[in-house]
């Protein structure tokens, strides 16, 4: 699972109403496992926009292809159904999802927190995913995150509020991730130089680069002044 793309589908975050902290979190975590990130793209609430970068995922070689957001009740919320289109596969209601999504209404009725804990067809539309995929819990909102492999290729659609996408990220993703990719190391390091101008930086980066083509450097410019040390991080998978 050496390459993924991650694609943050939701109108807000085109429209800089939200930040996406969400491709931060996964692009840390997945980078650790090993992961190697080609690109993030954010998508807007509509069907064939999320059908091409899932395609285009799937044309630049993505084994690993995440989505976060449009998994919930409103009409706008359409991931599942584009990622169905995608991977050609129907969308059908599956009953551990629904009963998923119910569990979690009763529980929410039990604090208080909605008025009726029953299955609505808002609700149950939660509950419909791509033939073949299996659920992931939500242990902090309702909507459940999905699991699909096609051939070499594995899909997982997640959720687009940051508390829900890290629980299902810890408690099922990454553990699975990690199954699939025993052994893998990644390494990153700080180092502080008394340069304190990029450009005197450059060159240096530029020799080391040469005799460690497997070690990225890249260093990091904040502003200009006296006190101002340049720092360099250096990451490897090698």
């Amino acid at each position: 699972m050496d390459r993924a793309v991650i694609i943050a589908v939701g109108r807000e975050i085109l429209r800089g109403r939200i930040q996406d902290s969400n491709s931060w979190t996964l692009t840390r975590r997945l980078t650790g496992l090993g992961v190697h990130i080609l690109r993030i793209v954010a998508c807007d609430d509509d069907l064939s926009a999320i059908v091409r970068e899932v395609h285009r995922a799937q044309e630049d070689g993505a084994r690993l292809i995440l989505t976060t957001g449009g998994l919930g009740p409103t009409d706008d919320d359409l991931t599942l159904t584009a990622l169905a289109e995608a991977i050609n596969r129907p969308l059908v209601l599956d009953e551990e999802a629904r009963q998923l999504v119910a569990s979690r209404y009763a529980a929410l009725h039990q604090a208080g927190a909605v008025d009726d804990p029953g299955m609505t067809p808002t609700r149950e539309k939660m509950a419909r995913i791509p033939q073949g995929a299996r659920v992931l819990p939500n242990p902090v909102g309702a909507a459940p995150a999905v699991w699909v492999e096609v051939g070499r290729t594995c899909f997982v659609a997640l959720p687009g509020v940051p508390a829900e996408m890290a629980a299902i990220l810890e408690a099922s993703v990454l553990p699975a991730l990690a199954a699939q990719t025993p052994g893998t190391i990644y390494l990153e390091r700080a180092i502080r130089t008394q340069a304190r101008d990029e450009s005197q930086v450059a060159p240096v980066l530029g020799r080391i680069a040469q005799e460690l083509p497997d070690v990225f450097l890249k260093s990091h410019a904040t502003r200009f002044g006296a006190g101002v040390r340049m720092e360099v991080f250096a990451s490897t998978w090698a």
